[in-house]
């Protein structure tokens, strides 16, 4: 007796979401946007929930993105469909420009759709173009713009099928179908594989469910709910962004540092105090500036009473690798404190050996006033 297959389903209310997240700089002075450019209706957001029985809302910021929905675009490569587009600002430097797609279709067809506009795809200039429209518009909001930091994101939406069904049933009877959508493979997976693509699932209510992978996820939830998915998925992004310019401007000092200490041993006990004693202050600023852009970023989401969205925002780290990432970084601050003391300490060895030097030279000089003294 042979298993028969899944009777095929159809997306009939769906959208798929691309996400491009850019790291433009320490900080962005959302105060000042409205004042920089007043033509467009940037304003202040929060991730919208479902209602709570709670006064408070399940997830806050806090200091919340300012969002700008920004007239739709039409991709002429895809016979002229129209993409929605919506632009974020986050206080910690952070540009989130997301297009969103509507869909109806087979599971095979969506995974066509998003691999064709997966990377540095023709989308992807789109969103360097808005991007260079807005640091036009906005580039006096930021503070210390450095080098661009780039991560994407896709997000598979889907708010209702051509028949009932729940996620119990997509996870029992779909899973080789969802596999392959989020894994962007066209060949059939082993099972090995299809159960690692589909282990970080999550599911709530009957008609809820939401998988994520590295860099695409599949989200079975009603309006509401697919914009708190939403609103993780571009947060998470912006929290991976965020690290890997941690990790790069601790790699850029971490190179100058070794570079100097080895031109300080070729210099003179006098000029290696002072570079000592600079190199200790260079630190000692680094490492204020990568502690409180660490907590700025690490602080900005808040979860109140909701443990399954905290539950899914967990996932969705472990997946992004969040927390390698931060133990990466800790090790090179580590690295980077332990450096600061050698300095630190190289520079007081200096100090004290130019203020022996200087008692000597005093007492030399007090004895030969002396003996020119006695003289006379």
């Amino acid at each position: 007796m042979t298993n028969q297959a899944p009777p095929a389903i159809q997306i009939t209310d769906g959208r798929l979401h691309f996400y491009y997240i850019f790291d433009v700089c320490d900080s962005i002075s959302l105060a000042r946007v409205r004042y920089h450019d007043p033509n467009n209706d940037y304003r202040a957001t929060i991730i919208e929930t479902l209602p709570q029985s709670g006064p408070l809302p399940a997830l806050q910021f806090a200091r919340p993105p300012l969002m700008c929905m920004v007239p739709g675009i039409k991709l002429d490569w895809l016979d002229g469909v129209t993409a929605d587009r919506r632009i974020k600002l986050y206080d910690y430097g952070t540009v989130a420009i997301r297009y969103t797609l509507p869909f109806a279709g087979t599971f095979e067809q969506a995974r066509v759709l998003a691999l064709s506009l997966k990377g540095h795809s023709p989308l992807y200039q789109v969103a360097l173009r808005d991007l260079a429209d807005v640091t036009e518009h906005l580039g006096a909001t930021f503070v210390r713009p450095h080098d661009t930091i780039f991560e994407d994101y896709i997000t598979i939406e889907v708010s209702a099928f051509d028949t009932p069904v729940t996620a119990d049933r997509l996870l029992a009877e779909y899973r080789d179908e969802i596999a392959s959508l989020i894994s962007l493979e066209q060949q059939p997976l082993s099972r090995m594989e299809r159960e690692e693509t589909t282990k970080s699932a999550f599911t709530y209510a009957e008609c809820e469910l939401a998988i994520f992978t590295w860099d695409v996820a599949f989200v079975f939830d009603d309006t509401e709910g697919g914009a708190v998915v939403d609103g993780l998925v571009e947060f998470a992004n912006t929290q991976l962004a965020e690290l890997r310019t941690y990790d790069s401007l601790l790699d850029r000092y971490l190179d100058e540092i070794y570079k100097a200490k080895s031109e300080g041993m070729r210099k003179n006990w006098w000029q290696g105090g002072k570079t000592a004693e600079r190199q200790a202050e260079t630190l000692r600023l680094l490492l204020v500036d990568v502690q409180e852009l660490s907590d700025k970023a690490h602080n900005a989401l808040k979860f109140v009473g909701d443990a399954y969205y905290a539950r899914l925002y967990r996932g969705l780290a472990q997946r992004l690798a969040l927390g390698d990432w931060q133990k990466q970084l800790e090790s090179k601050l580590q690295s980077v404190q332990e450096i600061y003391r050698f300095y630190h300490d190289q520079a007081e060895h200096g100090r004290a050996e130019f203020l022996e030097v200087l008692v000597i030279i005093l007492i030399s000089v007090e004895i030969l006033m002396s003996v020119l003294h006695f003289l006379h």
